[in-house]
């Protein structure tokens, strides 16, 4: 399996390589130009797109690499953090965005976020993609029998009181880190049970339990 860097930044590089864990095959494509073939030859899993190498409003290319990628989750680096980009992204077909100037570590959880099925966004926006999600869903007819789901507080019933307390916090935009502080235990114990939230709540990411708990 290989993942594959769009950029010509020897320093971004350099981080990306070593956010890349030794399971898989890194590779490089210093432009735009030649990301189609070199996503043809590889079948990456993920595309990591640095943004310096695209053309504003960079939405456009990196929906054309989206397209090209088939499967591959796109990752955009860019140079800073700016909401309406960010959302253009996102609907472009991305699965992750972060910051060129990320450490390895930091990237090397986007990368096993988004190559798990998840989506990687900069905590900040979640909100307000919330708020697009439940517009766009609001504009799409329902189905004539739509079936039942089952109610988001039957499920949140099934949490113990600490992984209430954990998704409480997850919810209201929390780190790791700082879920770990405020309850006063390890980082290691808060991610093993969120792991659990997420298996009992049948969601997969940040953003997915968000959803369900907001849209109690």
């Amino acid at each position: 399996m290989s993942i594959l860097l769009a950029a010509q930044d020897p320093e971004l590089i350099g981080r990306c390589r070593r956010a890349v864990s030794a399971e898989h095959q890194f590779e490089v494509s210093a432009d735009i130009a030649g990301l189609t073939d070199k996503i043809g030859a590889l079948a990456p899993i993920v595309v990591l797109l640095d943004a310096a190498l695209l053309e504003r409003p960079i939405e456009r290319q990196v929906a054309q690499v989206v397209s090209a990628a088939g499967t591959a989750r796109v990752i955009v680096l860019t140079e800073v953090f700016q909401e309406d980009e960010e959302i253009a992204l996102l609907k472009a077909g991305a699965k992750g965005c972060c910051r060129r100037g990320t450490d390895p570590e930091s990237l090397e959880r986007v990368i096993n976020v988004t190559q798990s099925g998840g989506v990687w966004v900069t905590r900040s926006l979640l909100p307000r993609l919330v708020t697009e999600l439940r517009r766009y869903a609001g504009a799409v007819p329902a189905p004539s029998k739509p079936p039942a789901p089952k109610p988001a507080v039957d499920k949140l019933a099934s949490l113990s009181i600490r992984e209430r307390e954990i998704t409480r916090l997850i919810v209201d935009g929390a780190t790791n880190k700082e879920v770990a502080a405020a309850l006063r235990i390890s980082e290691r114990t808060v991610k093993g049970h969120l792991s659990n939230v997420f298996q009992k709540l049948g969601v997969t990411d940040r953003l997915k339990l968000m959803l369900l708990v907001r849209g109690e």
